[in-house]
Parts: structure tokens; C-alpha cells; sequence
């Protein structure tokens, strides 16, 4: 049966603004109430920058995401959810989808300079495969020069990395996807292009966990009834960041699956909110 989040009324954003010329390069920008004229350094609101999941598939876009941003919004936190090329769509998948969420994100920078945004305090945050596109974008850094993808000209800071149910890693994933988690495996590729042994040098530039250490405090949160990301995955990215000296978490809520970790009328919204506000506030 279908999460109910999946079927609620969206809220509607604040504002909905380009970052491309392509339909789907936009973002949905959620800004909490700030007093007008206001530009102090105190007043302005902390950023979530929020990567929806849907295996990077066109079938599934950013609507389900709303419930969180508004969630967000109403603790005074500002939500830019991104939107980007999918895989079936033009330029979705390897390497457009990269560059989209790469170049929504420093799109911020363009924000900050109309809306009241604090970009000394910004998180990221996925769901599903967009928790794959946050931990990229926190390591993105070490991207080499003359790779395929090609690393910021100017870093962003960023507080934290949050992800949901997060496919953080793509070899683990890989690994870890048999039985009931097998279709991952197709859809990884399918986003790829290849698999890690036909295009090496993709997985070197596309899967966070080649581009350790990222220097940059995490926090994993998974359901226990989660049936789309393998259980020992969260597992086996804490246990590699612990080894290399890295800040990270990983909790398992009891009780909840996929979508709950998004949603914020479920049991797992108070850990989500908790873990972002840490950060931020």
C-alpha cells in the first residue's frame, strides 16, 4: 500500500524559481516568516537544501518533498528543494543530473541576494537517491580538475549532511542489493549508464564514498520496515567514517519504513527535526 504522504495535497511553496533553461531545472524555495527589511545576520534564516529521491527516475519529482519543507518552515528554517534532470529525460542521469544539482545548489548564492538567507548555516539533506546527490555534493570538493565532473570554483559551507533513507553509497549499494533490495542494482546503472567495471573513472566522480573524507558532520536516519534501501548499508558507511576519522551517526527508528523519515506526521519527524536544528539553530 502506498505511504499516505505520497497521496496529501502538496503545500505549495513560497516561491518556485528557474536555475537552468531546462523544464526541470528549478527549485522550490519555503522561507519562514522574517520581518520585513531585515537583513541582519541574526535575522536571516538558515538553509535546508533538500534533494528528493524516486531512484533519479522522471517518474517521481519533488511534490512529495513539500510536506517536510513547510515542516521546516514552521521551525524557521528556509527549504530550497531541488528539482533536476531524471533518467528519461533529456540530459537526465550520468552526467546531467550531476551537473543540475551541483549548479541548483550554488544557485543559493543568487538567492541569498534577494531573500533573507543565512549561507554561513546551510544543510543538505536527501531522501532515498537524493541522499546519494547531498553526500556528493558534501564531497565534491575532491572532484579532480580534469575528471568528467568538475569541482566548485568556491565552496559553500555547510553545517551538516542529512540523509533519509539515503543511498549514500552506490558500490555498497551494489554489494548489499539481493532478494528484496535486487532492483536497486538496475536502477543504479540505469542512472550510471554503466556499471562500476565498464566506467570506473563515473563511479570514481559520482559515488560519495570515492570521494572520502568529507570533512563534514552526518547523520544517517533508516526505518526498520524500510524495504528499498538494505539495512547494512547506513551500517557500513558509519563503520568506513568512523575508520577514517569522520563525524557520523546513523540511527535506526524502530517502526518505521521509507517514507516516514519524510514525513513529518510520523514517528520519525522529532529525530529528522532534532538533527537539522543541532546544526542550524
Amino acid at each position: 500500500m502506498p505511504h499516505s504522504l505520497l497521496s496529501r495535497p502538496a503545500p505549495k511553496a513560497d516561491h518556485r524559481l528557474p536555475y537552468g533553461p531546462e523544464p526541470s531545472q528549478f527549485g522550490e524555495l519555503w522561507l519562514p516568516r522574517i520581518a520585513p527589511g531585515s537583513q541582519t545576520a541574526d535575522s536571516k534564516a538558515p538553509v535546508v537544501v533538500f534533494l528528493h529521491g524516486g531512484w533519479w527516475s522522471a517518474e517521481f519529482g519533488l511534490q512529495y518533498g513539500s510536506h517536510l519543507c513547510a515542516a521546516f518552515k514552521r521551525e524557521g528554517i528556509a527549504c530550497w528543494s531541488l528539482e533536476y534532470r531524471r533518467v528519461g529525460q533529456a540530459g537526465g542521469g550520468w552526467p546531467g543530473t550531476f551537473e543540475d544539482v551541483a549548479f541548483g545548489y550554488s544557485f543559493l548564492r543568487v538567492l541569498a541576494g534577494i531573500y533573507a538567507l543565512d549561507l554561513n548555516r546551510v544543510v543538505l539533506a536527501g531522501h532515498s537517491a537524493g541522499g546519494h546527490l547531498a553526500f556528493w555534493l558534501a564531497g565534491r570538493q575532491h572532484l579532480p580538475q580534469s575528471g568528467p565532473l568538475q569541482p566548485p570554483e568556491r565552496l559553500l559551507p555547510v553545517r551538516g549532511v542529512l540523509g533519509l533513507a539515503a543511498v549514500v553509497d552506490l558500490r555498497i549499494t551494489l554489494e548489499l542489493a539481493h532478494g528484496l533490495f535486487a532492483p536497486a542494482q538496475q536502477e543504479i546503472v540505469d542512472f550510471m549508464g554503466a556499471t562500476p567495471a565498464a566506467a570506473p573513472e563515473r563511479y570514481r566522480a559520482g559515488n560519495p564514498g570515492d570521494l572520502l573524507p568529507l570533512n563534514v558532520p552526518q547523520v544517517l536516519l533508516q526505518g526498520s520496515l524500510d524495504g528499498q534501501i538494505p539495512p547494512q548499508l547506513p551500517v557500513r558507511w558509519t563503520d568506513r567514517g568512523h575508520r577514517i576519522g569522520e563525524t557520523v551517526t546513523f540511527e535506526r527508528i524502530l517502526g518505521a519504513d521509507h517514507f516516514d523519515v519524510v514525513d513529518p506526521q510520523s514517528k520519525a519527524w522529532p529525530q529528522v527535526r532534532d538533527a537539522v536544528k543541532r546544526w542550524l539553530l
